[in-house]
């Protein structure tokens, strides 16, 4: 139990890392083809973040 639950709260620290960075390429980028692709990805992460902290379960499905 005690191990899941670590595994999990590193999943959503490692989550808040990727929402950042690809904020910060999102912004950076200008063409128009990867800066659709980095949004796609960065709404699929914090889709996922908002779901644990609604149920407080972080579910890494690709």
């Amino acid at each position: 139990m005690k191990i899941k639950l670590a595994n999990g709260i590193k999943a959503v620290k490692y989550a808040r890392l990727r929402v950042a960075g690809l904020e910060r390429a999102y912004d950076q980028e200008s063409n128009p083809k990867v800066k659709r692709a980095l949004l796609t990805c960065l709404r699929k992460e914090k889709d996922k973040l908002s779901d644990y902290e609604v149920t407080g379960h972080y579910e890494e499905v690709e």
